[in-house]
């Protein structure tokens, strides 16, 4: 009985850690499902050794089909939350044999998380005029210094 109500006690802990890491973040209504609704999203959690090489302890991202409109919002959320840090971006419009393909990215460092840096990176990806776009959102965490450094480290 031990056993069951301290593994129910980690497991509790654990995914409060998860949801915990995003709070008091705009975006992290996207990452709740209060803005997309969930069945849209595929989500990718991941924490432990397999982030230490890139200098982070945790992983979050979001990634789901949306209007124009809702890759707006979701971009004038990310800009909120990056407000007065450093941040970078990139847009690219390409012809292919399909037609015109379109990507906007967007990077910025957010507030602390306790003795952690925060970041996130918004990308959205659209070909031609058409109104879906698929947008994937990365919250990252860890003891990286900079936005600098962990475009470094991922490249």
């Amino acid at each position: 009985m031990k056993r069951i109500l301290y593994l129910s006690f980690i497991i509790f802990q654990l995914s409060f850690g998860d949801t915990a890491a995003q709070t008091g973040l705009k975006i992290n209504e996207l990452f709740e499902g209060r803005i997309i609704p969930q069945e849209r999203m595929v989500e990718t959690r991941v924490r432990g050794k397999t982030l230490a090489k890139y200098q982070l302890t945790y992983y979050r991202s979001v990634r789901c089909n949306v209007s124009e409109q809702e890759a707006e919002r979701l971009l004038k959320m990310v800009e909120a939350d990056g407000k007065g840090h450093f941040a970078m971006g990139s847009d690219k419009a390409s012809k292919t044999m399909f037609g015109k393909e379109h990507s906007l990215t967007f990077k910025t460092q957010v507030r602390k998380q306790g003795d952690k840096n925060c970041f996130l990176c918004y990308q959205v990806f659209w070909k031609g005029k058409a109104s879906e776009r698929q947008v994937t959102v990365i919250y990252m965490e860890g003891p990286v210094k900079s936005l600098e450094q962990l475009e470094e480290l991922l490249k």
